[in-house]
């Protein structure tokens, strides 16, 4: 079952994505994250090539590139609110 903090994160990701609503997201991300404590140090990988973004984030640093770069933001949003 998602939690209270998962939730929030799917909601502030579903705005717009002007540089408020990264803002908002990342900060909900944040709050996500440390709520789920720190067992290891998984990273985000995307295999596509020629991305506006890294193709390797560490979990925590996602916040912060979801914050700066809207195309890493629009990624996030597609794969936590249309993920099952």
């Amino acid at each position: 079952m998602p939690s209270e903090e998962y939730e929030r994160l799917k909601e502030a990701l579903k705005q717009a994505p002007t540089e408020e609503a990264r803002k908002a997201a990342a900060e909900a991300m944040r709050r996500y994250l440390e709520k789920q404590g720190k067992s290891s140090k998984p990273t985000l990988v995307s295999l596509g090539g020629n991305k506006p973004y890294p193709t390797s984030v560490p979990l925590e640093q996602i916040p912060d590139e979801m914050e700066r770069n809207p195309a890493f933001y629009d990624l996030m949003r597609r794969v936590i609110t249309k993920g099952k």
